[in-house]
């Protein structure tokens, strides 16, 4: 698929509807040690030990969670608290987030040398407390493995989009860069949050907390 159709079917896919409580019992809210503890303890580690490793539906992609990652995602707690609710959501998201883009890291000198070799985006649309969200997922990948992140925007993804062609906040950087490629991108039909598209014929995904399985 190109990036166009990737970013068509992305627009056009349901969105998945997560409990906005789902925290409750795992983790505080604004409260980076047990945020920290919960993503590495419970959804970095299997009961043995061991890393978990998440499967992506989209293209098959095995993803774990590092320390390091969950240190980073534990300490974002300014991006509010929609975004600290979603991440026990992160196993679910990680399954049935879409495909965006592969990019190179942006090398600022001759001396400096990336982290990762490359990145590769996902987008979800969310339903969290009766609200559209939109999720846009981070994966690292060097020669010790995979890092994971996340952003979460208001709006749906079409809605995402549109912002992101015109915004001037550090958070869409990544994301307007990945719409730039694309030649011709301010004439597409669906650029504007109010236009119209085609119903999706699939229904909500709806995960609770009683089915999440333990953590």
């Amino acid at each position: 698929m190109t990036l166009k159709e990737r970013i068509d079917s992305i627009i056009h896919t349901s969105e998945i509807e997560l409990a906005g409580e789902a925290y409750k019992g795992k983790y505080e809210l604004n409260n980076i040690g047990s945020i920290k503890d919960f993503l590495i303890h419970k959804l970095r580690l299997n009961d043995n030990g061991k890393n978990k490793v998440y499967s992506n539906t989209d293209t098959g992609e095995k993803i774990t969670i590092s320390r390091e990652a969950g240190g980073k995602l534990a300490g974002h707690l300014g991006d509010g608290e929609i975004y600290q609710k979603s991440l026990v959501h992160i196993p679910q998201i990680i399954e049935n987030m879409q495909f965006l883009e592969e990019m190179k890291p942006e090398i600022k000198s001759d001396k400096e040398k990336p982290k990762y070799g490359k990145y590769s985006y996902y987008i979800i649309g969310a339903n969290i407390d009766g609200k559209s969200y939109t999720i846009l997922s981070t994966i690292g990948h060097n020669e010790n493995g995979i890092y994971y992140d996340h952003n979460v925007f208001e709006g749906t993804p079409k809605e995402v989009f549109a912002q992101a062609k015109n915004a001037t906040t550090k958070k869409f950087d990544r994301l307007k860069e990945i719409l730039q490629k694309i030649e011709g991108v301010e004439g597409f039909s669906w650029s504007e949050p109010g236009a119209q598209q085609p119903p999706s014929t699939n229904k909500y995904t709806k995960i609770f907390p009683d089915v999440q399985g333990k953590m």
